[in-house]
């Protein structure tokens, strides 16, 4: 099996289409969220939790060497478990981008990137239908307009970057999660 990335526009669905891949396909995938790795370091009150948090809650972009180590560590268990891997929120630039395809070069592991394609506009909307129900720090106006532009600056081109190598599948994410999860499954037989 190859290793999925999930790549996507904030307010797409991800998180949703995720839970479901992972019950289709079982032990088959282990999971990696990097965004659940931050988030449990922001809970806690040391050096690392706080640097993430401060970023985090200007709605920037974590870091890239904080990405790194986390990852490979994944790379190296799934390994030793003979699985394949399904990363979250991850590669997130070209230059995470580079380096997730290093360590792909590194242990041999072959890969497809699921790339959920949503307008700005629509994925806003969501975002904020998503702020009423569940409050999150990070989903206010000002950091919801920095996290956008950072998809479009930032994650955009590492997306383009593996499409010239042709290992992104596109889905439409504007429409039923049902129609979402079976093209997904469909794209990747």
């Amino acid at each position: 099996m190859k290793d999925v990335f999930l790549l996507w526009i904030q307010g797409c669905g991800k998180g949703t289409q995720a839970k479901l891949l992972l019950k289709h396909f079982g032990w088959k995938y282990d999971y990696l969220e990097m965004w659940q790795l931050f988030r449990a370091n922001m809970s806690n009150d040391n050096i690392i939790g706080n640097y993430c948090k401060d970023i985090v809650n200007a709605g920037e972009l974590v870091p890239h060497f904080v990405s790194f180590g986390r990852y490979e560590i994944a790379l190296q268990i799934v390994e030793w478990k003979n699985k394949a891997l399904m990363t979250d929120w991850f590669p997130r630039s070209i230059e995470q981008a580079k380096f997730m395809e290093s360590m792909m070069e590194k242990y041999n592991r072959d890969f497809v990137m699921i790339h959920y394609e949503l307008s700005k506009e629509k994925a806003i909307e969501r975002i904020m239908d998503r702020a009423k129900k569940e409050w999150r720090a990070d989903d206010n106006e000002e950091s919801i307009k920095v996290r956008l532009a950072a998809f479009e600056n930032e994650t955009l081109p590492a997306i383009n970057y593996f499409k010239e190598k042709w290992k992104v599948i596109t889905i439409n994410a504007d429409d039923q999660i049902d129609n979402i999860f079976n093209e997904t499954i469909k794209q990747l037989a």
